[in-house]
């Protein structure tokens, strides 16, 4: 199979495309994979950082990243959303601020 993801640096466009032979759709399988040395990987910057600095993963592509990935929250629709719901999306929030910002 093929998997191809496209990066972006500046007003640059470029696919890059691979082969694999395994598929994880979860960032703690897919660093484990990589640690085990079966390939590339993608992970957030958050998710790999200790890693790197230690020399077990080695960055790519530096200057370039992906499209930002949309994150939601589902809950049930109610008039008011609890107390605790509302400290959990606020956590959720800071948190994808301080790992994840989006450059604009």
């Amino acid at each position: 199979m093929a998997a191809s993801y496209i990066l972006r640096r500046h007003e640059e466009t470029v696919m890059v495309q691979g082969r694999y032979i395994i598929s994880v759709d979860d960032g703690n399988a897919g660093l484990a994979a990589g640690l085990a040395g079966l390939g590339v990987l993608w992970l957030p910057e958050y998710m790999a950082s200790e890693h790197v600095s230690r020399g077990e993963l080695v960055p790519l592509f530096k200057e370039w990243q992906p499209d930002p990935i949309p994150l939601f929250i589902a809950f049930p629709p109610n008039r008011h959303v609890s107390a605790k719901l509302r400290v959990f999306i606020d956590w959720v929030v800071e948190l994808m601020a301080q790992h994840a910002p989006v450059d604009e």
